[in-house]
């Protein structure tokens, strides 16, 4: 037998005995759809250990640690690759994107264009225009644009509906109304961006005028669609509105909890604290946001009585509240001078190791100020981040409640040596402090560098000069404008 056919007969014999790759690739699939991150890294493992991480297997081991969420196994596999295609390239911006590094996906996406023989898709680009909305970078997101057009991907749904996102979520509502006007083809998902995207950049009543074209249009509602324009309705308290919806979402039978949750949170606040209620006593299966609506709701229309009794339904049933309801019931509290309950809500807080939160530190203080217990609230004060403003500004308008002018102006003095950030709520908790000195001579005499800071952080907020005639009057200090006048 000569040379040549020895060589042919050693290669078809080891293509014969060399095992199949197939069962592995189709088991890594099989791990990254259920995110099975041990059994992954156990296969993994036992491909190397028998030598048999092929050139072929290499590429599913990087998507399937990508789907799991694995970023170091992926990116150092990804690495080592001789060849990456568009398909692993969309994947780790995918995974970087999703894991909230959407700055590690850019410099993906800048790799794979300097990268030879390798171009960005339709996928690609909707990955990357998100990256570029979540890091607010509109430049990079219409230099995207242009990319998208240049490459005949400017047409395609999926990445005109991911322009109009960043552009609405970069608060360029202008560009993403061009984007839209100028779609060929419009989804459910590009009419639900318009309306979303409208409302959270301030234009409540476009975001509604927007959904009733769309209703006009013929275009079918969802969800998301409900969703979107609910929250308009309530900021406008159009209730005539908010019930057409609420028609809408009957008729097509749209009932989620999400949906009913927003119904809920639209009729509180417009005022419809029985059709809220209805909604809400209806509801099949509530949640945490639906009893914090309804909660919510009350307290809105200054029923804090029934969002307390609400309150306490929802702890019998076994759910537990969230920091937001805690903090609403810490207000409730607050209102009425209610100290027992507020020192329930406290004590229950303290076993959930909750107290931590910046949010109920700050309603903790202010419940127990309020309700003439100003020792508690230094307690609770104590043990806050000294350097987080919110807390101190609660404090010192526990003080002025509590007419401890002195107390407050030395807490405010503190509050500087420690290097705490004040801000205009922290100024306008301070300066009725100075009105309640039975001679006010303080206020006349204030020190110059804390008089001067006061005045420069309240003129910086409103964009102009602004007076200490001005400054008292907007604290109510009606009663003192000859004295102020003294040092205008």
């Amino acid at each position: 037998m000569n040379g040549p056919t020895k060589t042919i007969i050693s290669k078809i014999t080891k293509l014969l005995l060399a095992p199949k790759t197939a069962p592995y690739q189709s088991l890594l699939k099989h791990y990254g759809a259920t995110q099975s991150l041990t059994r992954t890294k156990r296969l993994h493992a036992h491909l190397v250990t028998s030598g048999l991480l092929s050139t072929d297997i290499r590429p599913v081991l990087v998507v399937t640690y990508a789907n799991c969420g694995c970023v170091h196994n992926a990116r150092k596999l990804f690495d080592e690759l001789p060849q990456r295609g568009t398909l692993l390239y969309n994947f780790m911006i995918k995974m970087y994107i999703a894991k909230g590094a959407c700055f590690e996906a850019m410099k993906v996406f800048l790799e794979m264009l300097r990268s030879k023989g390798c171009c960005p898709d339709s996928y690609t680009y909707p990955f990357v225009i998100k990256a570029s909305s979540e890091l607010l970078l509109i430049e990079y997101g219409r230099v995207l644009h242009g990319l998208t057009l240049v490459s005949n991907f400017g047409s395609h749904l999926f990445v005109l509906n991911s322009l109009l996102a960043m552009y609405m979520n970069c608060g360029e509502v202008e560009e993403a109304r061009k984007v839209f006007d100028a779609m060929k083809e419009k989804s459910v998902v590009s009419w639900n961006t318009m309306i979303n995207g409208y409302f959270k950049n301030g234009f409540a009543n476009t975001a509604l005028a927007v959904f009733n074209q769309m209703v006009g249009s013929g275009v079918e509602i969802d969800g998301a669609s409900v969703v979107s324009v609910l929250p308009a309705c309530g900021f406008l308290k159009e209730l005539e509105a908010g019930r057409r919806v609420h028609g809408l979402v009957e008729e097509k039978v749209l009932g989620k909890k999400i949906v009913s949750n927003a119904l809920v949170d639209m009729y509180a606040k417009c005022g419809g604290l029985d059709e809220a209620r209805l909604v809400f006593d209806n509801m099949v299966e509530r949640d945490v946001v639906s009893w914090t609506s309804m909660i919510n709701g009350y307290i809105l229309n200054g029923d804090t009585k029934s969002a307390l009794s609400l309150f306490k339904i929802m702890q019998i049933e076994g759910l537990r509240p969230s920091s937001v309801t805690i903090t609403l019931i810490l207000w409730a509290c607050a209102s009425l001078n209610n100290l027992k309950d507020g020192r329930c809500v406290h004590g229950w807080v303290m076993k959930q190791r909750l107290d931590s939160e910046v949010a109920i530190e700050t309603s903790l203080i202010d419940m127990y100020a309020k309700c003439n217990c100003l020792s508690l609230s230094f307690s609770v004060f104590t043990r806050t981040s000294r350097k987080k403003t919110v807390p101190w500004n609660a404090m010192l308008s526990g003080c002025v409640h509590n007419k401890l002018a002195t107390e407050a102006i030395g807490l405010f003095k503190k509050m500087l040596v420690e290097g705490v950030e004040i801000n205009v709520a922290t100024c306008n908790s301070l300066l009725p402090a100075y009105g309640i000195i039975a001679d006010l001579q303080p206020l006349l005499f204030m020190e110059e560098p804390i008089a001067t800071l006061i005045f420069k952080k309240l003129a910086s907020s409103s964009g102009r000069e602004i007076s200490v005639l001005e400054c008292l009057d907007n604290i109510c200090l009606r009663d003192l404008p000859y004295r102020a006048s003294r040092i205008t």
